[in-house]
């Protein structure tokens, strides 16, 4: 399993004595997850076993237990919790059933972010709210497209890309707009409230600032998103499974 280490982050292979890792990533092919992680007699609990039997689709399913079980494994990763004492939740803010965003009964203090789409699957845990998202790049997306959820300043920034350009940005946008969604800065329909320019390493809202983190795999995009805090330095592992 290769790590990928970030500048601003201190990888958790590299960490010094007594050290303790803040941020666990990891994403990867969704049958490659569930294989590596059969081993480790992982198991949902009822509400998701019942919202698994829900989905008609086989390839819906698998995604989503991919995305319970590496979350998991990033609970675990991060905190050393045993994966049979790990007890995640969800409820919808909207309808109050038990679906929409992931919460973490046990172990306190921990949060998560997970997402997947079509055969790809990415997680993080965190000790603070943190955002992930990932798409994979089927379809070119053009100018047309980035109408539908860019602000206007970051229209006519795109409008200087190249061509081939044009696509991979639309998708490292959309990505980072979702992430900044699921850390419940906005709403799905707020997209074009949040302006993201290549001007700007971090976002800022409410006096407070974000960083993201690019996660590239063959033909998927994705990035996650975490607030900064000030004298902290986040010491965070990225693993591709």
């Amino acid at each position: 399993m290769p790590n990928k280490t970030f500048n601003n982050f201190k990888n958790s292979n590299h960490l010094d004595k007594g050290e303790k890792m803040t941020i666990s990533i990891a994403y990867g092919k969704t049958e490659n997850v569930i294989n590596y992680l059969d081993g480790f007699d992982i198991r949902l609990n009822q509400d998701e076993r019942d919202n698994y039997n829900k989905l008609k689709f086989p390839t819906n399913q698998r995604d989503y237990l991919a995305a319970h079980l590496l979350t998991r494994y990033c609970i675990n990763h991060l905190t050393g919790v045993a994966f049979h004492e790990i007890n995640l939740t969800q409820h919808c803010a909207t309808c109050g059933g038990k679906h929409g965003k992931p919460e973490v009964s046990y172990p306190a203090n921990t949060f998560v972010s997970w997402s997947h789409t079509s055969g790809n699957v990415a997680s993080i845990s965190a000790h603070k709210p943190v955002g992930i998202d990932i798409e994979k790049m089927g379809v070119a997306l053009d100018a047309v497209f980035g109408e539908l959820f860019l602000s206007p300043l970051e229209r006519e920034e795109i409008s200087f890309s190249d061509r081939d350009e044009l696509s991979s940005t639309l998708y490292k946008m959309w990505v980072k707009k979702e992430c900044l969604i699921k850390l419940g800065l906005y709403q799905i329909d707020q997209m074009k409230d949040i302006c993201l320019t290549s001007t700007n390493p971090f976002y800022s809202h409410n006096r407070k600032r974000y960083s993201f983190i690019d996660i590239d795999s063959d033909s998927m995009m994705g990035a996650a998103v975490y607030e900064i805090e000030d004298g902290i330095i986040e010491k965070a592992s990225l693993t591709h499974l």
